[in-house]
């Protein structure tokens, strides 16, 4: 399956690089010297590209569904990780995160919503710090430490969050929608994104929705690259795409086929009964 999780990410991180030139474009092109929106085909082309990228991740995961695919109930069989790269790995994005969220922490003093950086900055910490720690606790080969897997599994969801809050903060009098309406979407996506995959942890999973919205939540955090923000905030959400393309991976190498009973296929076929 390594073969599959390395095609679905790459078309992961494609679909975004795409997306986010659109992106750029259209900030580049479809505003005015006022900031305010002018008629552009790029703000028919955004959208677009978004509705393109979640059909085609729908197509993926609908094709695993009919090929007699499934995901293992356990939390160790589902997101199992072992070996030196998925370690450093995990570690490496885990860092970045930690990164950023340092650097906004260190540049947002003098801004009027320092306040709501600062507590994005510290979530933004805690999120880089639990993301290893989930997928270590995923490589125990006795039972996982349940509780911690559970918190660790819920430091993203809080810090998109309070991200998403954060955004409707900083744009309550913003009446241009195209300004933050795909960092909207994109925190929205995100962190169900994270809850799918958090389930998991709690016992409550769904492989195929983690599986789509992981796919479509790198794909947006890619996007938003393109917009105007803090540099601390641009690595937290690389960082994002980054997480979430590694569970992609580890999610489609983990995933385990069905065989099919042979009995049961010949009496599906027309005359399979009287050859039977």
């Amino acid at each position: 399956m390594q073969k599959e999780a390395l095609e679905k990410t790459c078309y992961a991180a494609g679909a975004g690089a795409f997306g986010v030139f659109l992106r750029w474009l259209q900030l580049q092109v479809a505003f005015n010297d006022e900031g305010l929106p002018d008629a552009s085909v790029f703000n028919v082309l955004v959208p677009l590209a978004i509705l393109a990228a979640g059909t085609v991740f729908f197509v993926f995961v609908r094709r695993y569904r009919k090929g007699r695919y499934y995901f293992a109930s356990g939390f160790n069989a589902a997101l199992k990780n072992d070996g030196l790269v998925y370690s450093a790995l995990r570690w490496v994005i885990g860092g970045i995160m930690c990164l950023g969220a340092l650097l906004l922490f260190l540049k947002c003093e003098t801004d009027k919503n320092a306040g709501f950086y600062r507590v994005l900055s510290l979530l933004g910490l805690l999120a880089g710090v639990s993301f290893p720690i989930v997928l270590g606790e995923a490589n125990q080969e006795a039972e996982p430490r349940v509780k911690l897997a559970c918190a660790a599994s819920a430091a993203p969801m809080l810090l998109f969050a309070f991200w998403l809050v954060t955004c409707y903060k900083i744009n309550s009098i913003n009446g241009v929608l195209w300004a933050y309406g795909v960092e909207v979407a994109a925190c929205c996506v995100i962190l169900l994104a994270f809850f799918r995959v958090g389930g998991f942890a709690f016992g409550a999973h769904d492989g195929w929705s983690s599986l789509m919205l992981c796919m479509l939540g790198a794909f947006l955090a890619i996007v938003c690259l393109a917009d105007e923000r803090y540099m601390g905030m641009q690595l937290m959400l690389l960082s994002t795409a980054l997480m979430l393309m590694l569970y992609v991976w580890i999610l489609i190498v983990n995933m385990r086929r069905r065989k099919v009973d042979p009995l049961a296929a010949a009496a599906q076929e027309p005359g399979g009964f009287e050859r039977l």
